[in-house]
């Protein structure tokens, strides 16, 4: 993950600092507020503090229900770069009224501010996530992701500390105001020096009647399942981020009998943890957005959820009734195994959400991304209130914190099971590209040979039991194969076969329905713009040479006029462990890492296919 990107890349620093200092403008104001209602005993409309803060929490969120809609549109109509200076310049003018409500001593004043701030927030969303594909690459939206997550909550944590240590000052008005006026400037001179983009639909017409276009934005968001499971995907990450976070100062007063700043030092892992894991989900990822990690990492939650909740089960209550400071903190048992376990929550945490966000924004239209993204927001929102109306409930019925956390972890953990659902194949082929990078030195050339987008064939030599493991984690796109039906239907591997969404096929000798089928269903695939993966030689190499192919693959390019053909070469694979090489397959085992490259050459186009003329290019780059 290269710095550059975020201090010398003249399409993306200025988003990348103008949303880190937005973000932490946002909780340095908020973490002021609510530390002031706090520890001032600051009542409103006869409500105590602590009914403020909660208050406090939820004026911040509902604009996100009212406005998300109608900021979606705007975004999708107009240019995000003009808009998102529109909204860095309501930001000064609402902290000059922030400033207006500190000098004042106006709370009620400032709790609208708190309001405005979480408009400018909402309306700020859209514009933040919808611009990236505008101003990177394919290749590069799991990187920019990887950035702006990551830095979210390191602009979240910095804001937080900043807030609270505000307060503490000789004069922390004063503190405070200059703040969160000096932070808004520069968030504004950053904001002119983001690239000028176009608008995506300029026909779109805004709706401020707020209820009708939020109404039809979840429409919209739920017409497309992949994009509906994905928004509930991301939303479940707040909901889970919304609810740890609400637990973690009980956690540490509480369970912990810790100080404050213990409490920080839990959240600054937490944030931390956030950062590696968008590190290594861009690591991982091989520049595409690779949900297939996504099950995986929140199964990871699940476990360290649990030991954190099994930490303080088992913690010992000090003989003094004063609040541990960090040096005794360290003392006890379980002390820095909670909070190892908290950092691994969170770095699977960032493992999970930014595959999530990267599909969206590379799977959705550019037409309507502004949109699904505020649809997105809306149902993030539904989701945190959910958790904190949660968090209530079972606090209230009398289980502790560590009780609590099991119950989310057992949550997150069924959770699981249903993003595995959605995206059974691409977890599949993640995780088959992991073992097989265990075993294998594997270089991929050509990789951009493979179309973005259309139907597609790629045709490859068969040389191994695990081709298909390889060339469907080297496609930047989900690749659907057809094998034979002996080893489809063989047990137990039938079910993972079914999983991965393979096709299994037969000569018409062995079983014409099986034959039939496989055609309808190729046929579908391709006239849905899917990527068929075929062996054209039929069996899998007992020379190491390339095979004789067989004619069926005329057939099937003849299903769409509009699909290209491309061919991929395996080279290093004769010889492995998967092959029938020397003392046969699955014999033989070596734990020599071996060298294997795949090669994909430039696609074919339908009316200059001739399956001679593949034969021939896949032979002589194979010898």
């Amino acid at each position: 993950m290269s710095l550059k990107l975020i201090s010398s890349d003249k399409r993306f620093f200025p988003l990348f600092w103008t949303m880190f200092l937005g973000a932490l403008n946002d909780n340095f104001f908020k973490n002021a507020l609510i530390i002031l209602i706090t520890y001032r005993g600051i009542s409103l409309m006869d409500l105590p503090s602590s009914a403020l803060v909660a208050m406090a929490g939820g004026i911040f969120i509902l604009p996100f229900f009212l406005f998300s809609a109608t900021a979606g549109q705007l975004a999708d109509k107009l240019s995000k770069t003009t808009l998102i200076r529109v909204t860095k310049i309501t930001e000064l003018f609402v902290m000059l009224v922030a400033t207006l409500g500190f000098y004042t001593g106006n709370y009620l004043l400032l709790l609208v501010t708190l309001f405005l701030m979480g408009t400018q927030s909402t309306f700020f969303g859209p514009l933040k996530y919808g611009i990236i594909p505008q101003l990177l690459g394919r290749s590069e939206l799991v990187t920019g992701n990887a950035f702006i997550g990551g830095g979210t909550f390191l602009a979240i944590l910095i804001g937080t500390i900043l807030g609270g240590l505000s307060i503490s000052a000789k004069d922390p008005i004063l503190v405070v105001s200059l703040g969160v006026m000096v932070v808004s400037v520069l968030g504004i001179i950053f904001s002119f020096f983001i690239e000028d983009v176009e608008p995506m639909d300029p026909e779109v017409k805004p709706d401020f009647t707020f209820v009708r276009p939020t109404m039809d934005i979840l429409k919209l968001t739920m017409s497309d399942s992949k994009i509906f499971h994905t928004c509930i995907g991301i939303s479940w990450f707040w909901f889970l981020g919304a609810a740890i976070l609400s637990l973690l100062p009980a956690l540490c007063k509480d369970i912990f009998y810790s100080s404050e700043k213990v409490g920080t030092m839990f959240l600054a892992s937490f944030t931390i943890g956030m950062g590696i894991g968008s590190f290594f989900a861009e690591r991982l990822s091989q520049r595409r957005p690779e949900v297939g990690m996504a099950p995986l990492a929140l199964l990871g939650m699940s476990f360290f959820m649990f030991d954190l909740a099994y930490c303080g089960l088992n913690f010992s209550k000090p003989v003094s009734s004063e609040l541990l400071n960090l040096s005794q903190f360290f003392t006890y048992d379980y002390s820095l195994r909670a909070l190892i376990d908290l950092l691994f929550v969170s770095i699977f945490g960032g493992m999970y959400i930014i595959p999530q966000f990267t599909f969206l924004q590379d799977y959705t239209p550019r037409n309507i991304l502004s949109r699904i993204i505020a649809g997105n927001n809306i149902l993030n929102s539904l989701f945190m209130v959910s958790a904190a109306i949660l968090i209530m409930v079972l606090a209230s019925s009398g289980l502790n914190i560590p009780k609590i956390f099991i119950i989310l972890a057992g949550l997150n953990f069924l959770f699981s099971f249903y993003n595995y659902y959605v995206n059974s194949a691409v977890t599949i082929r993640f995780i088959s590209w992991f073992i097989a990078k265990i075993f294998y030195r594997i270089s991929i050339e050509g990789r951009e040979n493979i179309p973005e987008s259309g139907s597609v064939i790629i045709a490859a030599n068969h040389v191994s039991f695990i081709d298909w493991i390889l060339i469907s984690a080297a496609s930047p796109r989900p690749v659907r194969f057809v094998i034979d039906q002996a080893f489809y239907f063989s047990k137990p591997l039938n079910f993972w076969f079914k999983q991965a969404h393979l096709i299994p096929i037969a000569t018409t000798k062995e079983s014409p329905e099986v034959l039939e089928n496989a055609f309808t269903l190729m046929k579908e695939g391709l006239l849905n713009g899917d990527v068929l993966g075929l062996f054209p030689e039929g069996w899998i190499t007992r020379d190491g040479q390339v095979r004789k192919f067989q004619p069926g693959i005329r057939k099937i390019v003849r299903m769409d006029p509009a699909v290209v053909v491309v061919p991929l070469v395996i080279k290093g694979l004769w010889g492995s462990f998967f092959s029938f090489e020397g003392k046969g397959v699955l014999r033989g085992i070596s734990f020599k890492r071996r060298r294997v490259i795949l090669k994909i050459l430039p696609a074919i186009g339908h009316d200059e296919f001739d399956f001679k003329k593949l034969e021939a290019i896949v032979h002589e780059e194979h010898a």
